[in-house]
């Protein structure tokens, strides 16, 4: 199976205009900052979910984050707001060049797409840039990847076991060494960890037909099918413990916005694949 992401998203009528311009905000400054941090192309891997990580990282960095407005590429006629170029914009876009060169190799692998092929070559000048910045965040990206990998070539039939190794990397994702209350830290580990889990299984929960028809790995393939209860019951229990994380966070700002995506847009995430597949 690919490793997808975009399943943390954010819709415009889950939280108030103000709340839905902040997270604007923090997109908008993300892509600016993966196009200083990297390379202008390198912008075509932005994410909700790398967005996201962004903002949780920021509402607790003891700097307070600086606004701006401009146009860019994307947007020429319209000003619209983002947060400036910092430590946590630096991060989370080298972070993010790194997975989308990352997911790019596993696509050539598994499909021999030339059209990733083609990716890997625009981005592999930003990735040696996002390598240089964050030279022990690659390398644990790069030997928990290959730990998944391997889990997958071997046709692993143990769901929760696949699901732990995409978690540790969203585990170190949300614990840099620039967060060094202690505190915040566990809080943050616990939140990535579920986080990753819930996005690794329900990934491979909406790819399961599709995998199927490619003949690639899927867990619940080589599990022999899915429990469509048991996996629903394993998906919010896990979304409970993101919750129980989140409560924990000491958030410095922004709180109600992660908040609404943590409480409101996964479960609506969730229950929209899940109906999907009922409704077949």
């Amino acid at each position: 199976m690919g490793r997808v992401f975009g399943y943390v998203t954010v819709g415009k009528g889950q939280m108030t205009d103000e709340e839905y311009e902040i997270f604007r905000a923090y997109y908008c400054g993300l892509c600016r900052a993966m196009g200083k941090a990297a390379s202008g192309v390198s912008r075509l891997g932005l994410s909700y979910d790398i967005a996201f990580l962004t903002l949780v990282l920021s509402s607790v960095y003891d700097d307070e984050p600086y606004y701006d407005n401009g146009r860019c590429i994307a947007h020429p006629f319209k000003s619209s707001g983002y947060v400036k170029y910092d430590a946590v914009l630096e991060y989370s876009a080298s972070v993010g060049v790194i997975l989308s060169y990352a997911k790019l190799a596993d696509d050539v692998y598994d499909d021999r797409s030339i059209k990733a092929v083609l990716g890997m070559l625009a981005l592999r000048r930003g990735a040696k840039r996002a390598k240089r910045r964050c030279p022990d965040t690659y390398e644990e990206i790069r030997n928990r990847l290959e730990n998944l990998s391997r889990l997958e070539n071997d046709g692993c039939r143990i769901v929760d076991e696949v699901a732990d190794e995409f978690a540790k990397i969203t585990e170190m994702l949300f614990t840099p060494d620039f967060i060094t209350d202690e505190n915040t830290k566990r809080a943050l580990s616990w939140f990535g960890y579920n986080l990753g889990r819930w996005i690794y299984i329900i990934d491979a929960y909406n790819d399961h037909d599709d995998d199927l028809k490619r003949n690639r790995y899927n867990p619940f393939i080589s599990a022999g099918g899915i429990d469509r209860k048991l996996t629903e019951l394993s998906l919010t229990l896990t979304l409970s413990n993101i919750a129980s994380a989140f409560e924990l966070i000491p958030f410095k700002r922004n709180r109600d916005v992660i908040g609404k995506i943590v409480y409101i847009s996964l479960k609506q995430k969730q229950d929209s694949i899940i109906n999907k597949e009922v409704e077949k």
